[in-house]
């Protein structure tokens, strides 16, 4: 049986970007049947199928060698893919696609396309319905800068309400 892991880089739990960024995932999650409410993030690397002890490592080095990451919405977009039903764009910072390169590295995961993003629903919604969320966002609404502490290894084999965090580490305590 395969597992499946990512890992996340969460903003400070404590800020009010975390808590507004919160309350919109909440507020589709209300609205949209197959929406799931999850926590706030952008994933560096997902679908990671690796022995856990042996990623947990990893995670843990990866930690070790990353500073707290200041990150920019850039913008709502959508695609086709339940995951990246609507999201915001982050700046690719050098951080972020540091990260990513190092853990898809790591892992031997094979290159694929990273656009860095914080999703905010995950549904299979159709494409009207996407664009219709995507022009009701006020973007300027949502704090233009997050600031990122955590790095976090999630299992996400199972359901979104039943995705677990496996390891953090608090970026700001070094």
């Amino acid at each position: 049986m395969s597992n499946e892991y990512s890992i996340w880089l969460i903003p400070d739990r404590d800020s009010d970007a975390y808590r507004r960024l919160s309350s919109i995932i909440s507020e589709y999650a209300e609205v949209y049947d197959d929406a799931p409410e999850f926590r706030p993030h952008i994933t560096i690397l997902g679908g990671i199928d690796r022995d856990v002890s042996t990623l947990k490592k990893d995670v843990k080095n990866l930690a070790e060698e990353c500073n707290p990451v200041q990150t920019v919405l850039t913008g709502v977009q959508c695609s086709t893919t339940k995951h990246q039903c609507v999201f915001l764009l982050v700046e690719a910072t050098m951080n972020i696609l540091s990260a990513h390169k190092a853990m898809r590295d790591t892992c031997n995961i094979d290159h694929r396309m990273y656009v860095p993003h914080l999703s905010i629903i995950y549904s299979e919604m159709n494409i009207t319905e996407r664009l219709q969320i995507i022009n009701s966002i006020d973007v300027s609404s949502l704090q233009g800068t997050i600031y990122s502490d955590e790095i976090a290894l999630i299992n996400t084999k199972e359901e979104v309400p039943d995705w677990e965090i496996i390891e953090s580490y608090d970026l700001s305590l070094k």
